[in-house]
């Protein structure tokens, strides 16, 4: 009863399989971001996509091999085959975009989609509505099920996996994934066409409403169409959020980035030397002891005076890069007030502090970039010494200054409190 295969056709029923799977695959990654009433819908749409896809295939394939007498089918037993297309699709979405997949529930979901898929198949064959009942082939039919529920599976596995990909690495194993979900899915309904057939003496129902040829190469190019619509547009919302999630990213680094960092220096701001110094006290492999030295340009006010804010601000900069330049690697300055910096020195006691401490008293000759020399009130604390709490610290140092340029501190872990004067 059946004729040569239409190569054309058979191409035709591949592509369109390709695209279902594809659409699988976008609209799996949309409903990894989507909740509530927002994911119901997209499932909704998603298995209204792929559903109708795997079935277009499975009528431009029935096409593909066409019968002596006019292909033709019962308008009640292909819609119930439609349906039967939409649950599969919609339980293998549903389970794409989940968070977690256990294996459990991934060989349930594998059968319950496979029996969907062999559902859609074999109520189509049935929807011609033939005078004489099918002949079933016992060992192909049960192929077409394994393929079903085993293609089911490896669909499921290859969607989640896929989803973990980004860019453009995850758009080529996306197309490579479909071509392989494809496959499995003509392979199902090239071999469930011969798991159950009719013989040549059998012919459609004259009341037949819907004829085969609006079934096969029209059937195709509209699929395709609308497919390819809901890839594009699945695809520019799944960028768009892309483009919103890494604007959310970038302003919560702005605002926490304002809320720990001087604006004008860049510098940790006084939250920032706090949240460091109590990170320094809670960590259990830190240093035995840190030490805190405060900076005060005592001539601030005199300079706000004399420049204009943003001059003042600049100058600032400037005193702060030059204190930068003393300090040594792992030591933290932060920018405590508008007139005053604090220095973080883990492990004071090391000797490769020492240069630091003799590049620090070199501050005592510093002059602004206008010539206007700058003077100090300089104070240090001790941790534990001097305090076990982030504000003890920093007050410590603020009360124990001096008008001096810093003092070298290689006295510091035996006198917390002593500010020596240049000599």
């Amino acid at each position: 009863m059946l004729e040569n295969y239409d190569l054309s056709l058979v191409a035709a029923s591949y592509v369109v399989a390709v695209f279902a799977a594809y659409t699988a695959l976008y609209f799996g990654a949309r409903l990894t971001d989507a909740s509530g009433n927002e994911r119901t819908i997209w499932l909704g749409v998603g298995a209204l996509a792929m559903g109708t896809g795997v079935w277009t295939m499975h009528f431009v394939g029935m096409r593909a091999s066409p019968m002596m007498a006019e292909m033709t089918y019962g308008a009640g037993l292909t819609a119930i085959s439609w349906v039967a297309a939409l649950i599969a699709s919609g339980i293998a979405l549903h389970l794409i975009g989940r968070d977690e997949l256990k294996m459990r529930t991934l060989l349930i979901a594998s059968v319950a989609m496979g029996a969907g898929i062999v559902a859609m198949h074999y109520l189509g064959m049935y929807a011609m509505n033939m005078s004489l009942p099918p002949v079933f082939d016992v060992v192909w039919l049960s192929i077409s099920v394994l393929i079903a529920l085993g293609a089911s599976g490896a669909a499921l596995a290859i969607c989640r996996w896929v989803r973990q990909e980004q860019g453009s690495k995850a758009v080529v194993l996306q197309f490579v994934s479909a071509l392989v979900m494809a496959a499995a899915i003509c392979g199902m309904h090239y071999t469930g066409m011969l798991g159950m057939f009719y013989s040549e003496a059998a012919s459609p129902a004259a009341d037949n409403l819907l004829h085969g040829d609006y079934l096969g190469l029209p059937l195709a190019v509209l699929c395709i169409t609308l497919l390819s619509v809901a890839i594009f547009v699945t695809g520019m919302d799944i960028n768009s959020r892309r483009i919103a999630r890494i604007q959310q990213e970038e302003e919560a680094k702005w605002v926490t980035s304002a809320a720990f960092q001087d604006a004008s220096t860049g510098l940790a701001n006084r939250s920032g030397l706090e949240q460091q110094v109590l990170e320094a006290i809670a960590s259990e492999t830190g240093p035995d002891s840190f030490a805190l030295i405060y900076l005060d340009i005592a001539n601030y006010r005199e300079m706000s005076v004399s420049q204009g804010a943003k001059t003042v601000e600049k100058t600032v900069c400037f005193i702060a890069d030059k204190i930068k330049d003393c300090l040594s690697e792992g030591v933290l300055l932060s920018r405590y007030s508008n007139s005053s910096f604090m220095v973080l020195v883990p492990t004071p006691q090391n000797d490769d502090h020492q240069f630091m401490f003799r590049r620090l008293r070199q501050l005592e000759n510093l002059e602004t970039g206008g010539g206007q020399p700058v003077l100090w009130r300089a104070g240090q604390s001790l941790y534990p010494d001097s305090g076990h709490s982030s504000r003890r610290l920093i007050r410590a140092a603020m009360v124990n200054q001096s008008l001096s340029v810093v003092g070298s501190f290689d006295n510091l872990a035996q006198d917390p409190n002593l500010i020596r004067t240049g000599s």
